[in-house]
C-alpha cells in the first residue's frame, strides 16, 4: 500500500513538472514571436545613407560658397547650388555622368562654377541699380561641347525698328542737316570695344545705333524721352552700356574659362523696371 502511494506521488510530481515545462515553452514562443516580427520590419526598412557632399553659401553679399564632396554625383551638388542662387543649372550629357571630389571655400559664384566644370557658360542680365550682372541661366559643359541656344529670357519678344526720313531730302538744307546729325551721333564697335559720341541725342536712338553696330536686336519696352550727351572711346561693352542709363539692359553670354562675351540683346526698360 505504501509503495502504491509513493508511486502515485512520484507520477503526480513528474506530471506537474512536464506541465510546467510545456507552459514555459509556450510562453517562450509567444514572447519570441513579436521580436521576430520587429526584426523583419527592421530588415525591410531602407538604410538611409548620408550625403557625400555639402554646399554652403555666405549669409551676406558678396556671396561666396563652401563646397565639399567625395566622389559625389555632380548633378546633386549643382542642384543644391541652383536652389541657393535661384538660377537653373543645366549639365551637358557628358557632365551629367561626372562625379567630383572637391574641398574649397570663400569663392564667388563664377569661381565656384569654374571648379565644377571645364567650360562653364552663364547668361547674364546687366543694368539697373545692381552693380553686378544678374545670372539668368548656367550651363556646365565639357571641353569642346557647345551650350544650348539662349532661352526666351535672353531673346526677348520684340525688336525695335528705327525709321528715319526727311521731307526736304535732296535739298542742300537736308544734306547739311544730315551731316550735322551724323556728327552729333557716331558709334563704332570693334574687338568688344565700344566708342560713342552723342550730342543731345534721344537715348532710344543711341541704343538703336549701338545695337545695330554690335549686331544684336534692340528691345524697346519703354518710349523714353531721355536725352543724353556722352562721349567715350574703346570701352568694354558692358562698362559702356552701364554708363548710358539705369534704364538700359544688356543681355549677354559669357564663357567663364575664356572670358569671352557674346552679346545677345539690348533693351530699354521703364524707370520703374530699372529700380526693380
Amino acid at each position: 500500500m505504501f509503495f502504491s502511494i509513493t508511486r502515485l506521488m512520484r507520477a503526480a510530481v513528474l506530471s506537474s513538472l512536464a506541465f510546467a515545462l510545456t507552459a514555459q515553452h509556450v510562453a517562450a514562443r509567444k514572447a519570441a514571436a513579436p521580436a521576430q516580427k520587429v526584426g523583419a520590419a527592421q530588415a525591410e526598412k531602407p538604410t538611409q545613407t548620408k550625403p557625400t557632399w555639402s554646399v554652403k553659401i555666405s549669409k551676406s553679399a558678396p556671396y561666396t560658397f563652401t563646397v565639399k564632396a567625395a566622389e559625389s554625383p555632380l548633378g546633386e551638388v549643382t542642384a543644391e547650388i541652383a536652389k541657393l542662387v535661384k538660377v537653373p543649372i543645366t549639365l551637358s550629357p557628358v557632365m551629367q555622368k561626372q562625379r567630383v571630389t572637391l574641398d574649397f571655400g570663400g569663392l564667388n559664384l563664377d569661381a565656384t562654377l569654374r571648379m565644377l566644370a571645364p567650360q562653364p557658360v552663364v547668361d547674364y542680365e546687366l543694368g539697373g541699380e545692381d552693380p553686378q550682372p544678374k545670372p539668368l541661366a548656367i550651363y556646365l559643359q565639357a571641353l569642346n561641347e557647345r551650350p544650348p541656344a539662349p532661352g526666351p529670357e535672353m531673346r526677348g519678344t520684340s525688336q525695335a525698328i528705327l525709321i528715319e526720313g526727311d521731307t526736304e531730302e535732296g535739298t542742300d538744307a537736308s544734306a547739311q542737316k544730315k551731316k550735322e546729325e551724323e556728327e552729333q551721333l557716331t558709334v563704332s564697335y570693334m574687338n568688344n570695344q565700344l566708342s560713342v559720341r552723342a550730342r543731345k541725342q534721344p537715348l532710344s536712338v543711341v541704343l538703336f545705333k549701338i545695337a545695330n553696330e554690335v549686331g544684336v536686336p534692340f528691345d524697346l519696352r519703354f518710349e523714353s524721352s531721355q536725352i543724353i550727351d556722352v562721349e567715350f572711346d574703346n570701352q568694354p561693352l558692358d562698362q559702356a552700356v552701364r554708363s548710358l542709363s539705369p534704364e538700359v539692359r544688356l543681355y549677354y553670354r559669357q564663357d567663364l574659362q575664356t572670358f569671352q562675351i557674346q552679346p545677345i540683346r539690348l533693351a530699354l526698360v521703364s524707370p520703374a523696371a530699372a529700380r526693380s
